[in-house]
């Protein structure tokens, strides 16, 4: 019944930036709550703004999700990498389109929660605690808030980002990476990736060379703008053609 009130509120124009403010306060914010939405079940912290997202909108990134449900739809995936998956819309979103789906979380209580959502749907999708890199190694994760936690970025000498923010009141976190091709090193199969790993997509992709050589890849990957000369580049040397853009979400394959 809150939610429904909330909801309605939500829709009504004077109160759309009032709502997810007032949902944060309230005192089951920071309590799981778990919501059916069309296919799935999903565990969320309204203290996390996508979290309220899909609260209030039972949806997220919807024309990201449309566009990429065509795909899987019209075409047959034997795997769905979904690395940087968070608590696992996507993966919850689009498991039942392909033969199998790994997910890949770094940050603990990110996968704690993702794993929790796996389980309470009884899908069957392989959850990685570690980020996807170029080596196998034990690197920082760093965010600027315990609830902001779906924008944690690995620390990294050429990201300028951290220095936007008093580095006495960040937070970092120990994770484990490795490359995607000693994970899967696969050979003639059909893939989907979703990439949204706070800029370091590129060593991503240099960790997943072999996988992307070959394999007939698709890819959803979030550039930041100041990224995108250099990775559409990479991918251009790859033999990855440019399909489609959505925001910062760009569309690529390689066949």
């Amino acid at each position: 019944m809150i939610r429904k009130i909330l909801i309605l509120l939500f829709s009504l124009k004077p109160f759309r930036r009032i709502i997810p403010s007032l949902i944060r306060k309230l005192s089951f914010a920071s309590a799981g709550n778990i919501i059916f939405l069309n296919d799935f079940k999903i565990n969320l912290f309204l203290t996390s703004s996508i979290d309220r997202e899909i609260y209030l909108k039972n949806e997220y990134e919807k024309d990201q999700l449309d566009f990429v449900k065509k795909e899987l739809l019209n075409q047959k995936y034997d795997y769905f990498f979904d690395i940087g998956a968070y608590i696992g819309y996507y993966s919850l979103s689009l498991c039942k389109l392909v033969n199998n789906t790994a997910a890949f979380e770094p940050n603990q209580q990110n996968f704690q929660r993702l794993s929790k959502n796996v389980e309470i749907n009884n899908f069957n999708i392989r959850c990685h605690n570690l980020g996807c890199s170029d080596s196998k190694n034990k690197l920082k994760l760093w965010y600027t808030d315990k609830n902001k936690r779906g924008g944690s970025s690995i620390l990294q000498d050429s990201d300028k980002e951290i220095n936007k923010y008093d580095k006495t009141k960040l937070l970092f976190e120990e994770i484990e990476t490795d490359k995607l091709d000693n994970l899967y090193p696969l050979i003639n199969k059909k893939i989907f990736f979703k990439i949204d790993v706070e800029r370091h997509e590129l060593n991503v992709l240099k960790g997943a060379s072999d996988i992307l050589s070959n394999n007939h890849c698709y890819l959803q990957i979030e550039i930041f703008p100041h990224l995108q000369d250099e990775i559409l580049s990479f991918l251009n040397d790859n033999q990855f053609k440019l399909l489609h853009r959505i925001n910062n979400d760009f569309y690529l394959k390689n066949f």
